[in-house]
């Protein structure tokens, strides 16, 4: 019953406009910022900073430049909120959820298909910038380079990094579900996660490092310093406020980071199957 939910609800997914649109705004999000930056390389040439901004324009370098954008800290991360979000809260306006319970299936096994079907979305808006970030890159390449460097990319690696960002989606579309689930309500399931992202995240936990001490570690176990630890091995960052630089941030490797990311993603999904079990879904 598990495998044909999930198929139904792929199909489902794959058949929303708000998950085309979301494609269409990551892709042209990426070309845009590469051939802004493009741009900007070329005002002045012998700028050593538009030098340095040239090596993300071209391979191997603007390929894995195209794939963070899809990273849960970026704009990867918002799409994600926004589109589980929409789709899990408009189950209960569109009476939908009584349907398919109506039917025999379980509450679990309901929502546990449910998330999984939310995979191949979030490897969707990983692949898009790759792919359409790597065709403009590959121009600019032929461009500044004279030739597209293809023996420079190391494939598997790049592989491995498409598929670790869009594992760095999962808490986030893990926080959009629980939300969706446990208030109804698609307003609070995007506000909330996007609030998470752009205040929390962005701002709060930040200023934190200068507190020092337990404060300054937050950074390192949030969803976001974790996908820094998956994406990127022994980094150092270090956050700058007011032209004050605060504590270098150490963030864990990668596998205790993606474990990280688990422990998060199946926290929101045991919520979210506790929470649906009590619901009322009548009248």
């Amino acid at each position: 019953m598990f495998w044909n939910m999930l198929r139904i609800e792929q199909q489902k997914l794959l058949k929303r406009t708000i998950l085309r649109v979301e494609l269409v705004i990551i892709g042209v999000g990426v070309l845009v910022l590469n051939t802004l930056f493009f741009a900007i390389s070329r005002m002045d040439g012998s700028n050593p900073a538009a030098a340095q901004l040239e090596q993300t324009l071209v391979w191997p370098m603007g390929l894995v430049q195209s794939v963070g954008l899809a990273a849960g800290p970026s704009l990867g991360g918002i799409l994600i909120v926004i589109l589980v979000g929409a789709v899990v809260a408009q189950e209960y306006t569109w009476r939908t959820l009584q349907l398919w319970l109506s039917r025999g299936v379980p509450r679990g096994t309901f929502l546990a298909a449910k998330f999984a079907a939310l995979l191949l979305p979030a490897l969707l808006l990983v692949l898009t910038p790759l792919l359409l970030g790597g065709l403009v890159t590959a121009v600019f390449s032929q461009i500044l380079l004279g030739h597209i460097p293809v023996d420079t990319v190391e494939w598997g690696r790049l592989a491995a990094t498409t598929l670790a960002t869009a594992y760095t989606l999962l808490p986030y579309a893990g926080l959009a579900f629980f939300l969706a689930v446990a208030t109804r309500s698609v307003i609070v399931a995007v506000g909330g996660g996007l609030a998470y992202i752009l205040l929390l995240e962005g701002i709060a936990v930040q200023l934190l490092t200068f507190a020092g001490g337990i404060w300054a570690e937050i950074g390192r176990y949030i969803p976001a310093g974790l996908a820094q630890g998956m994406l990127s091995i022994g980094t150092t960052t270090t956050v700058e406020v007011g032209g004050q630089a605060a504590p270098p941030i150490q963030y864990l490797e990668p596998g205790a980071a993606a474990i990280g990311i688990a422990l998060y993603s199946v926290a929101f999904i045991a919520l979210s199957i506790a929470i649906f079990r009590r619901q009322d879904l009548g009248g």
